[in-house]
This record gives C-alpha cells, structure tokens and sequence, in this order.
C-alpha cells in the first residue's frame, strides 16, 4: 500500500523490480552489521587492556582483501556506558564508474561534522565486494537523528545519493546493553530508495517484533 509516495510493505514483502528492497538481504545485510560491531568492540577492549590508545574521533583504517575499513569512536567514555543505544545501518549499491576517493571524501566531511553532535557515539564504515558499500552508526537517542540530518555534511550526502548510488537502504534499531554489552543488533524498521526509477522509490517496513540475527528471517507457514 501507499502512504503519500513512500510505499509500506510488510515484513517480508519484496517488490519485482527493487533488488535494494528483497527480503534476502536481511541476513548479509545483519552479518555485516554484526561485523562493524564486533569490531568496535575489539576495539574497545584493546583499549582497555592498554594495547592501542583511542580518544575522540580518532579514525582507526586498515584494508581487508584490498577492501577498505575505517572505525571512529566519537564519545570514548560514553561508549562504555551499559546503556540501551540506538544503531543506523547504511548499505548503498555504488556506482561502477564512481572512484573510491569521491565517497571517502563524503565520508570524511560527515565525520568531521560529527564533532559538533555529542550523541553520536561511533561510526564505522567497510566496503564491500560487488560495488556495494555499508555504514555503521551507534548514538544515544532516537532523536540524534533528527538533530544531524539537519547538518550541511548530511544534507550534502543525502543529495548526492542518487549519483553515488543505485540504490539505498537504511536500518535503525537499537542495542540492549550497548556497545558494552554482548547483544546483538535489533532492527526496529528498514527505509529504501531505488534511484533507478524516476521518481525515486521510497519505501518503509515496520519489524514487530524487532528483527534480529537469531530471528527467523524468511516468511513461513505455519
């Protein structure tokens, strides 16, 4: 069904003709996730054991397989608290033609803007293989995300989608426990943009409950 024109499907309603939108990609799209996460916290705890030093916004790079990493610990005293923490999960098909340095130099402007919004607690990025790219943001409230789509790096970047990408598609969801915690990753609603259709498609679905890596994710019948 259609609320304005962004379409609701349901939770497990693919649509023919939007890849960015099938419901396969739950489970890699969960695996990466989980991935950046565990990452933040292997870095953490290497902190904690005096082996690396991370303080604010410092960018810990590396290259897996030639692919590139990057993780930033925004509020590093913050992020210990075993407190309930939000997550934004981006993944985007990039572009063929589209250089690696033109998205990293998009990538670092938002982390530079990052400095001025204390709710932001990590952000991590991976590039992926075939072209496709993922994102990972931890922050305190739901309402974080309100305050920096306001900001001009975010503004710029959401502009800039549709030449970067074919298509998008944005998690949120929420960590019981935190960063400091052992949970996993719940996924409260996922967000699409198919570029490739004029105009963009934009569609939403609600998880209730939360989906989650240990959660059935496909449709079954009973």
């Amino acid at each position: 069904m259609n609320d304005g024109d962004v379409v609701q499907l349901s939770e497990y309603e693919s649509v023919p003709g939007h890849t960015c939108a099938d419901v396969s990609l739950f489970a890699p799209d969960l695996d990466v996730m989980a991935y950046l996460l565990q990452d933040l916290r292997t870095l953490l705890r290497s902190a904690d054991a005096g082996k690396i030093d991370v303080w604010a916004h410092r960018p810990f790079t590396w290259e897996v397989h030639g692919l590139h990493r990057r993780t930033v610990v925004c509020e590093p005293i913050q992020i210990r608290d075993p407190q309930r923490a939000c997550i934004v999960g981006f993944f985007g098909s990039r572009r063929t033609e589209l250089p690696y340095a033109r998205m990293d130099g998009i990538d670092v402007r938002l982390l530079d803007e990052f400095r001025g919004y204390p709710g932001i607690l990590s952000y991590s990025s991976m590039e992926l293989a075939d072209d496709y790219w993922a994102n990972l943001v931890v922050h305190v409230e739901p309402d974080d995300r309100d305050v920096w789509r306001t900001n001009s790096a975010h503004q710029h970047a959401v502009e800039m989608s549709p030449q970067l990408y074919t298509g998008v598609r944005i998690y949120n969801g929420h960590l019981v426990g935190g960063v400091a915690g052992s949970r996993a990753i719940e996924i409260d609603s996922t967000k699409y943009w198919d570029y490739e259709i004029e105009p963009t498609w934009k569609a939403i679905r609600v998880f209730d409950p939360p989906l989650t890596r240990v959660r059935r994710q496909e449709p079954h019948l009973d």
